[in-house]
């Protein structure tokens, strides 16, 4: 079954590719947080980087403030979205905001090597 993801451990960070079946349910996000906490403390890592097809459709800000905190469960997690074309919405923005409140660093790129540059030089390991 194609639950819309991939999670992986490369190098020094964690990858999540998001595919378009990926759907950005409750569920799915506890999941999704659930295996990037355990394969961080896995693997002794705090970056992350998201890439691949950023999920179609607004979010309910309910539902951008819920996915904030289950990010921010994770300790001293960097966290480094990376979409070809990325445009910033209020949802974005707003997913930032409620991270940073909550200690995550999170940041959105067009670039992946400006991604994982900001990841390598900015977060404790």
């Amino acid at each position: 079954m194609d639950n819309g993801y991939t999670i992986e451990f490369r190098d020094d960070h964690l990858h999540i590719e998001l595919r378009e079946s990926y759907k950005p349910t409750p569920e799915m996000q506890d999941e999704i947080w659930e295996l990037v906490r355990d394969a961080c403390e896995e693997n002794k890592t705090h970056r992350v980087l998201v890439e691949g097809l950023m999920p179609e459709g607004d979010r309910p800000p309910m539902d951008v403030v819920r996915a904030g905190l289950k990010a921010a469960e994770i300790p001293d997690l960097w966290l480094a979205f990376n979409f070809d074309d990325f445009v910033p919405t209020e949802t974005t923005e707003l997913y930032e905001v409620i991270a940073t409140s909550h200690g995550i660093r999170a940041k959105f790129f067009t670039d992946a090597d400006r991604a994982l540059k900001w990841l390598r030089a900015n977060a404790l390991s």
